[in-house]
């Protein structure tokens, strides 16, 4: 294919692809094309991890069913006439070679991943780390972060400029005296060209963006723009703000307005990493291969910052338990306000406002940790184990090996592992067999205690509900006093709304146990 020949750069409004809102998604995207790691991206290996990304429903269609004996064999043909109207984009082909690019760009951009057309597709090191959960989310966006560059092989902008430093730099300038960014002004630094931090500040200091109309008249006036309102308002400053939140670099305030405010847990880390020096040189801008080189390079570096600030985050997180309390008396948190909240999540709309920034799934750990405090209150410690910002609020999940809940007595362990994967193969597959080794492998909780373990999920398959029997068995045979249920979401709320859970486990676990023995015999 020839090479593409480049429009002149302008300056644009600071965005990633809106396909993929939630960057939490890209991890489930990574995993799946792992697989392919090393490959050339010819037609036929686009075509396979396309279908791949079907197959275990990260990505769907109507007119693509899947069920447990699909193969991705059984829906090519489907997956090129889904996606024949796409049109090409970034050096791939019209139809499913353009639709790998729109899942593959924004990892492009932050150096995640290597994928050019017809060249060997690479994860980098931060990736197969994420993948094997030897770092989490949270630890590899701020990393990947850090390297960013609004000029790349991948943005034909004139911005050049690390729009994440930019923004954090102004906040900490904010925070000396004791300011915050409005939702209004941050859009404003969107369109920042060069990522000069005392401009932008001279900037907010001499307009006011009252709402969302008066700053989108400002951007006419002052800016090159080419998109509608929706999009400069909404859609891209929403993407980029959600990897904030995922790089755990900043909180959502709600105070009459939206306000954002550095997180302050991560304080001392955000200066420091703010201090490694990466820069891009132009041959590095333009050349994706130098690119994705000089990302790696810079990882090693990254990553013993990282580990430096691994033991604070265990600090912190003990603090979490009275976060949640406080959380209750702050918003003034009933059981029927958090159960309702559970039932909205997935919708658009949420009953506590200042939750709604939340990504869905660390919404549900979130909240069924604060639906236990609300109903056993001191009779348990309760330890969520996701990542908080220094108001409580998580935006990361709970580091490898590590279950979700952790609640404890001095004689019971209950662990609670929560998903909202409703995929049968990657709920088997990815939400099981880790938290039963946690289970088994926690000495901290090893003999002195009566163990549980609770799955919640929007909907249990009888795959999964099969294995957990298995492990019922399974530990009575090895002696251990451990009870398993697993639960769909509405089936939790029901039963700890109106019994005593613990028993509930109880119960079903000498079940399985006497249908085991009555099949024996």
């Amino acid at each position: 294919m020839a090479k593409r020949k480049k429009r002149v750069p302008t300056y644009k409004q600071m965005a990633f692809d809106t396909a993929v809102r939630n960057p939490e998604r890209y991890i489930d995207i990574l995993t799946v094309v792992r697989d392919f790691d090393g490959e050339i991206l010819n037609d036929n290996i686009l075509l396979n991890m396309v279908s791949a990304l079907y197959l275990e429903g990260v990505v769907t269609s109507s007119e693509i069913n899947i069920n447990e004996n699909t193969t991705i064999s059984d829906i090519k043909d489907l997956v090129i006439q889904v996606n024949s109207s796409r049109n090409a984009d970034g050096g791939f082909p019209k139809g499913y070679q353009s639709r790998f690019w729109t899942y593959m760009r924004a990892l492009c951009e932050l150096g995640f991943v290597f994928a050019r057309y017809n060249q060997e597709f690479r994860l980098s090191k931060t990736a197969k780390m994420l993948i094997d959960r030897d770092i989490d989310e949270q630890e590899a966006f701020s990393i990947q972060a850090m390297k960013y560059n609004r000029k790349s092989p991948y943005r034909n902008v004139s911005n050049d400029f690390n729009f994440f430093k930019f923004i954090l730099m102004v906040l900490l300038k904010l925070k000396e005296t004791n300011k915050s960014l409005s939702y209004e002004q941050f859009i404003i630094a969107t369109f920042s060209n060069d990522g000069n931090v005392e401009n932008f500040l001279k900037i907010i200091e001499n307009n006011k963006f009252k709402d969302y109309d008066t700053t989108f008249e400002f951007i006419k006036e002052h800016y090159s723009l080419t998109t509608n309102y929706k999009t400069t308002m909404q859609d891209y400053p929403d993407v980029v703000r959600r990897f904030f939140i995922i790089s755990g670099f900043i909180t959502i305030k709600y105070s009459g307005k939206k306000l954002i405010q550095i997180n302050e847990n991560k304080l001392d880390y955000i200066k420091e990493i703010c201090n490694i020096d990466f820069n891009l040189i132009d041959d590095e801008k333009n050349d994706e291969n130098l690119f994705f080189q000089k990302f790696e390079t810079y990882t090693d570096i990254f990553l013993d910052l990282l580990y430096k600030y691994r033991e604070q985050d265990k600090i912190v997180g003990d603090i979490y338990t009275e976060q949640l309390y406080n959380i209750i008396k702050d918003y003034n948190i009933t059981e029927d306000i958090i159960i309702k909240s559970i039932e909205k999540i997935g919708s658009k709309t949420t009953e506590i406002q200042e939750f709604k920034e939340i990504p869905e799934p660390l919404k549900l750990e979130f909240f069924i940790s604060i639906l236990i405090a609300l109903k056993y209150k001191s009779q348990f410690i309760i330890r969520p184990n996701y990542k908080a910002d220094h108001i409580g609020k998580p935006y990361s999940h709970a580091p490898g090996n590590t279950g979700d809940i952790e609640v404890f007595s001095k004689t019971i362990y209950w662990l609670i592992e929560v998903t909202l994967i409703r995929n049968k193969t990657q709920q088997l597959n990815h939400e099981t067999t880790s938290v039963i080794r946690h289970l088994f492998s926690n000495d901290e909780f090893a003999n002195r205690f009566i163990k549980y373990l609770s799955f919640i999920a929007p909907q249990v398959h009888q795959d999964t509900q099969e294995f957990f029997d298995y492990q019922i068995v399974k530990s009575k045979n090895d002696t251990h006093d451990i009870y398993i249920k697993p639960y769909s979401i509405r089936e939790f709320i029901d039963i700890i709304s109106n019994f005593n859970i613990l028993d509930d486990m109880n119960k079903y676990t000498q079940k399985v146990i006497e249908d085991f023995r009555n099949k024996l015999t």
